[in-house]
C-alpha cells in the first residue's frame, strides 16, 4: 500500500520537474530574443511617494504646526540639459565631442526645437524671467553632470545614471491656479510635471517658536548618518523577527527636511512618517510609464499634543512685551509646561529668508532662554539657603541677625541691597525683605558643603530632563571658599541656573517637596487619532523637607507680597506666594530681574518664573508688574469679582 503511494508522489514530482524544465527552455532558448528585445526597450523604475509629517497641537487641540501640500514644477532632465547647452556659454564635453554632433550642419536649436518650448511658455505663465529659470537649470545640470562624472570615474566606463532620467524641480510653491493651467494644457508644456510636496506651516507665526522649533535641510554628512541609522534600524528589526514591511519604505533622502530645534527635533522619529515606493515599468524610448507594478503607500507621521495652552502662551508673550527674557508657567503637581515665552523670538514660516541675518544678531533670537539661558538667580535662590540652614538646625524661627546694611568677613565687606539696613531680622523677615546680611551670616555658619548638597537635591546644576533639545545644566560650584559661599547664598557669584531649574524649585515648595519632571508632551496619536502613548514621568524625586520648615518658607513667600519687596504690586488679590530677585552683572545699571512663585498659595494651580535680562530695574520694579499682567489672565474670575 505505502510503496504504491510513494510511486504516485514520485511520478507527480517528476512531471512537475519536467514541466518547469520545458518552460524554462522555451523562455530562455526558443523565445529568448523576444524577451531580450522587451528588456532592452523597457525598464523598471522606482519612484518615491512623499509622506505627510505629523501635526503638532496644543493641549486643547489648536494647530501649532502642520503640513500643507504645495506644488513644484519639475522638468525632465533632457530638456534641462538642452537649455543649459544652448542658453549658456558653457558646454557639456560629453555631448559636443559626439561624432554625430560634429557631423551635423544644423544648430542645436534646429535639431531640438521643441525642447526649448517649455522655457518660454513657463516663463510667461508664471511671470518669472527666463534668466531666473535658467539660473535654476544651471544648478541642476551642473550637479547632475558632476555626479555622473564621479560615477563614471569610479567605474571606468560610461554610465547613464538615474538622475538623467528623472524630473528636477525648477520652480517651487506654484499657485494652484497656475498648476491647473499647466495640467489642463499638458501638450503646451512638454517635459514638465507637477510634483506635490509637503510644506511645514506654523499658523501661530512667532508664538511658541522656541518650543516648536524649525525645520532644516540635511547636509551631506548628516544624510549619511541618518541613512546609516535607518539601515541599522532595518537590520535590528529583521534580526529580532520584527515586521519586515519597512523594507518597502525609504529612509532619509539627501536634502530632506528634518527638525532642527524644539519638539520638531526631539520628536523627529515620531513626526516624520515613512515614504512609500512605487515600482513602474517605463518604456525607454519616450520615458513613459507603461504600468505600475507595485505600490506601497506612504505612512503619515504621528501627531503630537503638547501640554502648552496656546492662549496662556500668547498672553505670556504679550506680558513679556519687548523685554529680553522669558516667562515659564508650569503645573506644580504634574510638571506640565503651560507656557514658555521667550523674547526675542523668530518666525519659522519665513526662517529661510532671514536666517543669515537673525543668527548674527547679538540678542540671540534662536536661544531658548528658558532652558539655555544660564544666569545667576539672585535672591530667588535664598529659599534654598534658608531650607539648608533650618534643616541643619543652625538657626530656627526665632533666630535674629542684625542688619546695618553690611557685614564683614575678615577684611572683606559684604553689602546688603539696603544701605541703611533692616535692623533685627528673623528668617521670615529676611525672605520677605530679601535681606542679604541675614543670609551672609547664615552662610558663615552653614558652610559650602551643606548648601551644595541641598542645592543639588533641588536639581541646581543639572539638566531637568525636559523633552526639548540643547538644555543647559548651569553651574553649581562644589569647592568654594567662605566668601564665595556667602555670595552663592544670595544667588550670586559663580552660581548659574536656568529659569526652568528655578521654576521647578518653587513648584517643589508649592506641592510639598516633590521635584517634578518638566515636560511639553501630553500624548502622541497616529493619523487615525488613536492614542499611541501618553507622557509618563520617570524622574519625580521627593525632597526631604520637614513640614515645619516648609511652613516657614511658604509663609515667608506670602509675606513678600503682603509687606515685603513685592508689596503694592497688585499681586495680593491673586493670593500669590513668591520671591523677587535682582542679579548683578558687574556692569553699572545692568541687572537680571527675577520673580518666581505660585498661586493661589493655599491651593497652587500655577507655578511661574519671570526673568528680564539686562535691565537697569530690579525684580520688584519690572518682573512683578509683568507677573500681575500674566495673573490677570490666569485668574479672570478674580478680575471680574474685583
Amino acid at each position: 500500500m505505502y510503496p504504491y503511494r510513494f510511486k504516485i508522489i514520485l511520478i507527480i514530482f517528476a512531471l512537475l520537474f519536467i514541466g518547469i524544465t520545458v518552460r524554462l527552455f522555451q523562455l530562455q532558448i526558443i523565445e529568448g530574443d523576444k524577451y531580450k528585445g522587451i528588456s532592452n526597450s523597457r525598464r523598471i523604475d522606482t519612484s518615491l511617494l512623499e509622506t505627510t509629517r505629523g501635526s503638532i497641537f496644543d493641549r486643547n487641540g489648536r494647530v501649532l504646526a502642520m503640513d500643507q501640500h504645495i506644488f513644484d514644477v519639475s522638468v525632465q532632465y533632457k530638456y534641462l540639459l538642452y537649455c543649459y547647452s544652448t542658453h549658456s556659454n558653457k558646454t557639456i564635453s560629453r555631448i559636443t565631442d559626439l561624432k554625430i554632433h560634429n557631423q551635423t550642419k544644423k544648430s542645436c536649436i534646429e535639431c531640438h526645437e521643441n525642447q526649448d518650448v517649455w522655457l518660454k511658455r513657463l516663463s510667461g505663465l508664471l511671470e518669472i524671467p527666463q534668466t531666473k529659470l535658467l539660473s535654476n537649470v544651471k544648478q541642476v545640470v551642473e550637479r547632475v553632470e558632476r555626479l555622473k562624472q564621479n560615477v563614471e570615474q569610479r567605474s571606468g566606463r560610461e554610465i547613464r545614471i538615474k538622475e538623467e532620467t528623472e524630473y528636477h524641480t525648477v520652480v517651487s510653491d506654484v499657485a494652484w491656479e497656475k498648476v491647473i493651467q499647466i495640467e489642463v494644457k499638458q501638450d503646451h508644456f512638454p517635459g514638465i510635471r507637477i510634483t506635490p510636496k509637503p510644506k511645514r506651516v506654523y499658523p501661530e507665526q512667532e508664538s511658541a517658536s522656541h518650543i516648536l522649533g524649525y525645520m532644516g535641510k540635511l547636509n551631506k554628512d548628516e544624510w549619511k548618518e541618518y541613512s546609516n541609522n535607518w539601515n541599522n534600524f532595518l537590520l535590528a528589526s529583521s534580526s529580532t523577527g520584527a515586521e519586515t514591511s519597512t523594507l518597502l519604505y525609504e529612509g532619509y533622502a539627501e536634502n530632506d527636511m528634518i527638525g532642527r530645534t524644539g519638539v520638531e527635533a526631539h520628536y523627529e522619529n515620531e513626526l516624520r512618517g515613512m515614504r512609500g515606493k512605487r515600482f513602474e515599468e517605463i518604456t525607454c524610448k519616450n520615458n513613459q510609464i507603461e504600468k505600475i507594478i507595485l505600490e506601497r503607500p506612504s505612512v503619515a507621521g504621528n501627531n503630537l499634543y503638547l501640554t502648552i495652552d496656546s492662549q496662556i502662551q500668547a498672553y505670556a508673550e504679550k506680558s513679556l512685551g519687548a523685554n529680553m527674557g522669558t516667562i515659564i508657567v508650569m503645573d506644580p503637581w504634574t510638571g506640565e509646561i503651560l507656557a514658555m515665552a521667550n523674547n526675542p523670538r523668530f518666525n519659522p514660516n519665513i526662517l529661510n529668508e532671514n536666517f543669515g541675518e537673525l543668527i548674527k544678531q547679538p540678542s540671540k533670537p534662536f536661544l531658548n532662554r528658558a532652558i539655555q539661558g544660564t544666569l545667576p538667580p539672585g535672591s530667588i535662590f535664598k529659599i534654598i539657603t534658608a531650607i539648608a540652614t533650618l534643616s541643619a538646625n543652625h538657626i530656627n524661627d526665632d533666630t535674629v541677625f542684625e542688619c546695618h546694611g553690611y557685614t564683614k568677613y575678615k577684611n572683606i565687606i559684604l553689602k546688603c541691597w539696603s544701605g541703611t539696613g533692616h535692623g533685627l531680622v528673623t528668617i521670615r523677615d529676611a525672605i520677605a525683605y530679601s535681606c542679604n546680611v541675614f543670609f551672609f551670616e547664615t552662610a558663615k555658619i552653614l558652610g559650602g558643603e551643606s548648601l551644595y548638597a541641598l542645592a543639588k537635591e533641588f536639581g541646581i546644576g543639572e539638566k531637568t530632563g525636559i523633552d526639548l533639545p540643547y538644555e543647559k545644566d548651569g553651574n553649581l560650584p562644589k569647592r568654594i571658599t567662605a566668601p564665595s559661599t556667602m555670595n552663592i547664598a544670595i544667588g550670586q557669584g559663580n552660581l548659574l541656573t536656568t529659569p526652568l531649574q528655578m521654576v521647578r524649585v518653587y513648584a517643589a515648595i508649592a506641592n510639598g517637596g516633590t521635584l517634578v519632571q518638566p515636560h511639553v508632551l501630553l500624548k502622541i496619536t497616529n493619523s487615525q487619532e488613536e492614542v499611541i502613548r501618553t507622557f509618563t514621568s520617570e524622574n519625580k524625586q521627593k525632597i526631604s523637607i520637614q513640614p515645619a520648615i516648609l511652613e516657614i518658607i511658604r509663609t515667608s513667600l506670602q509675606n513678600v507680597i503682603v509687606y515685603g519687596t513685592g508689596k503694592d504690586r497688585g499681586l495680593d488679590v491673586y493670593r500669590v506666594a513668591g520671591k523677587t530677585g535682582t542679579a548683578e552683572t558687574r556692569r553699572q545699571n545692568d541687572n537680571h530681574a527675577w520673580f518666581a512663585g505660585y498661586a493661589p498659595y493655599d491651593n497652587p494651580r500655577y507655578c511661574f518664573v519671570i526673568l528680564v535680562e539686562h535691565t537697569p530695574k530690579h525684580g520688584a520694579d519690572i518682573a512683578c508688574p509683568i507677573a500681575r499682567e500674566l495673573l490677570s489672565y490666569l485668574f479672570p474670575e478674580i478680575n471680574q469679582a474685583s
